[in-house]
């Protein structure tokens, strides 16, 4: 059964995990032209794609594969997956792209890359077999009410955010 501590937790993961992979998406854009560039669909630190893709790997893999090998092919797939299709609706829905690496060798319309897919291998090894299990712990070690009330908070702040980009973009087009 699904209650609203467990969901809430779920949500919380969301935040986090969107919030580093922000957090990589800035560092990394700094490191090569030198300035601050914030790299995220939203105003916020957040970049949902990481998000959305952390939680697919958790839903599908936690616990239930675990030979690295497996996991790196898997989060080549599903990363990749969910950064094309990502690509894809975004540029419909605003007409806009986030990314494109058009300009790299092997890649797919410009969307996804074998960089990016080898990075996000990497990256999902990492999420399953090291860092997960260390935010979980931490999280279960919150009150029911604590992560309830979290999440609500981050919820409403994510809902604000996302009005005011969409409204942005909206009056941007």
């Amino acid at each position: 059964m699904v209650t609203a501590s467990k969901l809430s937790a779920w949500f919380l993961w969301l935040g986090l995990y969107s919030f580093l992979g922000w957090a990589y998406e800035v560092a990394l854009w700094r490191i090569d032209p030198g300035i601050w560039i914030n790299r995220g669909f939203l105003f916020g630190p957040l970049c949902p794609i990481y998000g959305t893709g952390a939680m697919i790997a958790l839903l599908l893999l936690y616990r239930r594969v675990s030979s690295i090998p497996l996991l790196f092919l898997a989060g080549v797939v599903m990363a990749t997956g969910v950064e094309y299709i990502t690509s894809f609706v975004l540029e419909q829905l605003f007409g806009l792209r986030w990314w494109d690496y058009s300009y790299l060798r092997f890649q797919i319309n410009g969307r996804i890359s074998l960089l990016g897919a080898l990075v996000f291998g990497v990256l999902t090894v990492l999420l399953i077999r090291v860092m997960h299990p260390r935010v979980e712990a931490l999280t279960h070690r919150l009150t029911d009410k604590t992560k309830v009330r979290a999440a609500s908070i981050l919820a409403l702040l994510i809902a604000i955010d996302c009005c005011m980009t969409v409204a942005h973009l909206l009056a941007n087009a």
